[in-house]
């Protein structure tokens, strides 16, 4: 009957010790020491809470999600408007297509009917070349003879001199289509062609960055934007809040004064003023292996909000009602010697 009663006693003061998160009296028992670490904690879901907000500011075009929805990771659940953004990509990809086309037509070099057309064009300009310079030396030979005017055989050496310049333009036509583009030609259109779909892979992602999908499978647990408004990049007004609720877990904030007793794989009691008189069973999954704030609030003034503490992570048993978001109060079984 002692033994009962002083176990009694020992769970009232767990209740009295929890609020402040010091460590309850310890119990004797058949198999040793028990020490009972009382802590604060937030429920979550399993891989934590997904809070969903846009790269980009925008109107909200289409929502397609309402709270309580199951999604899959890589579902569309939202779109900003995006006209503007196509349209620079549909400019963006038109550009890319013309440089890479100009790039082809430098390293394939002239194409048979080109080279055709230069060789014919150099040939005509050969036999009036051959003609005016026939003309101008028979010009010469009746000026010699002083049976034309001098001004009649200056004309006819213009005519040449023209005729020969056509010819050497010819010339290097053709040779300019026989010899391709040169080497710094091709490195600068190759160039060209690289910014150009550089700036349509920019233009790709914002397009993307419009369209808004869940990052993994879960159930929407709250949507705060609706179509119609305007979502403004990395607010702290999120479009949507997701997780996975096939398992709850509790993320409690260990004492500093306690971490030297706390392990994985310790049982864990969840209570919460929410659900009286009820108990939910659980198991420390993870201990943190670095100090930081204090995450749950319990709003009593005399709790210090700027001290340490460590974050043990405990998975409870089964599916419990318990709301994702919720503040509870954790109690860890702890053996002697904090095993």
């Amino acid at each position: 009957m002692t033994r009962v009663l002083w176990i009694v006693l020992v769970a009232v003061n767990v209740l009295l010790l929890a609020a402040c998160g010091r460590e309850a009296p310890s119990a004797a028992t058949g198999g040793g020491t028990l020490h009972l670490i009382a802590a604060g904690g937030l429920v979550e879901p399993v891989g934590e809470e997904r809070v969903i907000i846009p790269q980009l500011s925008g109107r909200l075009s289409k929502v397609l999600i309402a709270e309580g929805d199951a999604i899959r990771a890589g579902q569309l659940i939202a779109e900003i408007e995006n006209s503007e953004y196509r349209a620079a990509l549909a400019a963006a990809e038109a550009e890319l297509q013309r440089r890479e086309a100009e790039l082809a037509r430098l390293e394939n070099g002239a194409r048979r009917e080109e080279l055709a057309a230069a060789e014919a064009a150099r040939g005509e300009a050969v036999a009036l070349e051959r003609q005016a310079l026939a003309e101008r030396d028979r010009r010469d030979n009746l000026l010699h003879n002083k049976l034309i005017a001098a001004e009649t055989a200056q004309q006819a050496r213009a005519q040449a001199e023209a005729a020969t310049a056509r010819r050497l333009r010819a010339d290097a036509e053709l040779a300019l289509l026989q010899a391709g583009a040169r080497a710094e030609d091709i490195a600068a259109a190759t160039a060209a062609v690289a910014a150009a779909r550089a700036d349509r892979d920019r233009a790709q992602a914002l397009v993307e960055k419009t369209l808004i999908h869940s990052p993994i499978d879960g159930t929407v647990l709250k949507r705060d934007l609706s179509e119609g408004e305007t979502v403004v990049a990395l607010s702290p007004l999120p479009l949507a809040r997701i997780g996975n609720l096939s398992r709850r877990y509790v993320r409690a904030d260990i004492d500093e004064l306690d971490i030297g007793r706390i392990r994985e794989g310790q049982a864990a009691t969840i209570v919460s003023d929410a659900f009286p008189q009820q108990q939910f069973a659980g198991k420390v999954v993870r201990v943190s292996q670095r100090m930081g704030r204090r995450n749950s609030i319990s709003g009593d003034p005399a709790e210090k909000q700027d001290a340490k503490i460590l974050e043990a992570l405990i998975e409870l048993d089964g599916t419990p009602p318990l709301p994702i978001g919720l503040r509870v109060d954790v109690r860890i079984t702890a053996g002697s010697g904090g095993s």
